[in-house]
């Protein structure tokens, strides 16, 4: 199960009934925190979430709403005692900022912080693991601007119990039948994988895109993906202001979906000026069906 929590979902400033961008997901049992809002801690807190569990942190541009919460984790971190190496992912300048800020408050972590900065405007693998790997999406913004694609890698087959039972496979067998194998039996048979094994859960995958212009260029990176979160500062009405600003339109952020076959589209990063979020999602369904809102403290399942 693919697990997102949204800390905060609007652009901008933060206000009293509003966050700036930040979130949590949880796949394959691991939890990353993708952006960094002022205030992100608090709503971590806020919404009970076990945030000495995030070892991986993705920010996506320097603009404060998106980053401006990361000192103060860090920090709290530190006080905390955190046992765990911390790694950041972001544009190259993230770590003079947050190490300038330590140097200056005479700070310094007691657990391994790591920088990994970004600069290319290719999708590049940044992260991976025995079950997950996480590759850059290249946005069009103000400033150099990153989004994030979160893939879980093939799982093991499962195993065809009655059928192994009635083929007498022995135990020893299991784990190369897991891993594809076909078996050779002592008359010389040979016994295909598919008729002892079933095919793995099929694979999730989550693709994170603010702040950007309406890009089709980004649609072979996030083909397919289980849940796509794009940015919809604007309604159509107001589109004009998308190009100066470099934001997209919900009605735009749907186009990608459906250009792109995603399964689920989330819609975020809402312009303050609006004050009924239905109508993005009515301007994003004229366009593709499996819409949602993000709304600050939202939890999602897939």
């Amino acid at each position: 199960m693919m697990k997102l929590h949204i800390l905060g979902c609007y652009s901008a400033t933060p206000r009293t009934i509003s966050q700036t961008t930040a979130q949590v997901l949880e796949l394959n049992n691991e939890m990353f925190l993708i952006d960094c809002g002022e205030g992100t801690q608090v709503q971590l807190r806020k919404h009970k979430i076990k945030f000495g569990r995030i070892n991986h942190i993705f920010i996506s541009h320097l603009h404060g709403d998106h980053f401006y919460g990361l000192i103060g984790l860090i920090s709290t971190f530190m006080l905390l005692n955190r046992p765990n190496d911390l790694h950041i992912y972001g544009p190259k300048g993230i770590k003079e900022i947050i190490l300038l800020q330590l140097k200056h408050s005479n700070s310094y972590t007691g657990y391994g912080l790591y920088f990994h900065e970004l600069s290319s405007k290719e999708s590049e693998l940044i992260y991976e693991n025995e079950k997950v790997t996480v590759r850059t999406i290249p946005l069009k913004h103000r400033v150099y601007t990153n989004g994030f694609l979160f893939e879980e890698k093939p799982g093991r087959r499962k195993l065809n119990i009655e059928a192994c039972e009635k083929w007498g496979i022995e135990t020893c067998y299991f784990n190369k039948i897991k891993d594809g194998g076909d078996i050779t039996m002592e008359n010389g048979e040979l016994l295909k994988n598919e008729v002892l094994s079933f095919d793995p859960d099929p694979v999730q995958s989550y693709a994170f895109c603010s702040d950007t212009l309406y890009d089709e260029q980004i649609v072979p990176i996030i083909k397919d993906v289980t849940v796509l979160y794009h940015e919809s500062t604007f309604l159509e009405k107001d589109i004009e202001r998308c190009k100066p600003t470099m934001h997209s339109t919900a009605k735009q952020a749907a186009t990608i979906a459906k250009t792109a076959e995603v399964g689920h589209l989330i819609l975020g990063h809402y312009s303050t000026r609006y004050g009924d979020l239905a109508l993005f999602e009515q301007e994003a369904n004229e366009v593709f069906e499996k819409v949602y809102l993000a709304e600050d403290g939202k939890k999602f399942k897939f």
